[in-house]
């Protein structure tokens, strides 16, 4: 029987080791009750009288007997108040995953799911929180989720890194075929709606778009649209990402185009199709839709903490243990000595490379 099915008892070594950690992120009993009931524990279910010492054990029991003690280590995983054990979280929940593995390769539990919106390193490229984002993907590959991401900050703030997140989600746990339209190349002149259609076009293989090309580009915008719906809506499992879209690259005829593209998608007209909006700055124009709309908010430093969790997490994920010392260590040497608190996104992009390097390292890339 894997840890995640036993009874609670801290004649467990590894109870014990889930109960110290849990200590350490609450000293409120207001906090913890809301914690819990995130993965779905009825606060009447647990005893409230005395200590968070106190209540911490019999809270853990009920979460074990309810089946969802490895949904609470994921949770503790992510949250805030536990940035600093982070890393010993996920070898605790790595161990765990192994031992259910093995067991159901003897046909005793199905295999644990795989959370890939958790990845730390994609192509080399490192992950340093976005929770919010990860959510976000979480939904917007679900069968039953929202349909539109928007996703805004300035540049350099990782709005590109989040194409790559979105592509490596996607293709490995949806089925979903993700393609990039960036209107960043319009470097000399501005973007139209007939440009954008045409990308779209040439994206997929379709036959271009018949155009007025003397007509204004509202005209043409209306034209497109249910032209673009059309075709979206006939091809199944992709998701749209437009980059590119805050410079004077793209005319404000064009971004209300794409605007309606995502209203289109919001509004169940594009069938499977998901759409994705980087650097949109503004609400949708449906205002039936609008409100319905995934939205991460400004890419904005990072508490260091996080980067000091990071680098212990990827070390943990190599199955080698990197001491909370040793990893402040490393972003001193990284960012200097003190390095700042909360990193800013544009130091962490000017040492992007050097950042890269560690974190494979630790990982053994």
């Amino acid at each position: 029987m894997s840890f995640y099915d036993e009874p609670f008892t801290l004649d467990n070594e590894r109870a014990k080791t889930v109960l110290k950690i849990a200590l350490k992120g609450f000293a409120e009993k207001k906090p913890m009750r809301t914690f819990l009931a995130t993965i779905g524990i009825d606060p009447i279910d647990i005893e409230w009288e005395g200590t968070i010492r106190v209540i911490w054990p019999s809270a853990l029991e009920v979460v074990a007997k309810s089946g969802k003690l490895r949904q609470f280590l994921i949770a503790v995983r992510d949250a805030p108040d536990y940035t600093l054990y982070r890393a010993d979280v996920e070898r605790i929940i790595a161990d765990c995953d192994a031992e259910a593995e093995s067991e159901t390769k003897d046909g005793l539990l199905p295999a644990a799911p795989v959370d890939h919106t958790t990845a730390t390193i994609i192509g080399r490229r490192p992950f340093v929180d976005r929770v919010n984002l990860r959510e976000n993907l979480k939904s917007l590959f679900n069968a039953d989720g929202d349909k539109v991401l928007i996703v805004n900050g300035p540049p350099s703030s990782g709005r590109s890194y989040t194409w790559v997140l979105i592509s490596y989600v996607a293709k490995k746990t949806s089925g979903f075929d993700t393609r990039l339209i960036d209107l960043s190349m319009f470097s000399d002149t501005q973007a139209t709606p007939v440009d954008v259609a045409r990308m779209i076009a040439a994206t997929f293989g379709w036959p271009p778009p018949e155009v007025d090309e003397t007509a204004m580009d509202a005209t043409n915008a209306r034209v497109l649209r249910p032209w673009i719906a059309q075709h979206l809506s006939e091809i199944g499992k992709v998701c749209l990402v437009f980059d590119g879209l805050d410079g004077a690259n793209v005319a404000e005829t064009t971004l209300e185009f794409i605007g309606s593209i995502a209203s289109a998608a919001g509004n169940d007209e594009l069938g499977e199709c998901r759409i994705v909006l980087l650097a949109f700055d503004r609400a949708l124009s449906n205002p039936n839709v609008d409100p319905f709309v995934r939205r991460e908010p400004t890419l904005a430093s990072i508490p260091l903490k996080e980067i000091v969790a990071y680098f212990r997490t990827v070390a943990a994920e190599r199955g080698d243990e990197l001491s909370l010392k040793q990893a402040k260590a490393l972003t001193v040497t990284l960012f200097g000595k003190p390095p700042p608190d909360p990193l800013p996104m544009s130091t962490l992009h000017a040492r992007a490379a050097e950042f890269s390097t560690a974190a494979c390292a630790l990982r053994g890339y």
